[in-house]
């Protein structure tokens, strides 16, 4: 075999031995999200948007307008994840106008990342203030993934 044939083969089997990337986990269809929180018979606040999870059972995205319309307090976003204590969600927040919605909204969007995702519970918070009292609520959503 001369030289040249030898660097054509080196240069093949360098070429060869180089490990592909990895596929591209793909999200699946958009699941909605839509629930009010009420607090004392008034509507507090309210989730309305969309989840969705990646067919690699690893992360999920939200796009989801959080309403403040009675309550005392800003509500606040969360996700539990496989069961596991609430986090807020944190992402791009963008105030905007929904139907649903005759107070402040802001659109809450991102990805969340990490181990198997098996299912996600999304959570909205609001408070009723009657003084000197004030009552906490919440109310909630749960996602199964469906690639598992």
């Amino acid at each position: 075999m001369g030289r040249l044939s030898r660097i054509i083969v080196i240069a093949l089997f360098a070429v060869l031995a180089i490990p592909a990337a990895p596929a591209q986990a793909a999200y699946g269809a958009d699941l909605p999200v839509n629930f009010d929180v009420y607090g004392q018979g008034i509507k507090l606040s309210g989730a309305y948007g969309s989840i969705a999870f990646d067919d690699g059972n690893t992360k999920y995205r939200y796009s989801i307008a959080v309403c403040w319309q009675g309550s005392y307090s800003r509500p606040t976003l969360y996700a539990s994840v496989n069961g596991a204590w609430r986090s807020p969600l944190s992402g791009t927040s963008t105030p905007v106008t929904i139907p649903q919605c005759t107070g402040q909204a802001t659109l809450v969007t991102g990805e969340a990342t990490g181990g198997t995702i098996g299912n996600v519970s999304i959570i909205v918070d609001g408070v009723k203030f009657n003084p000197p009292n004030s009552t906490y609520h919440t109310n909630s959503a749960f996602y199964d993934n469906p690639y598992n």
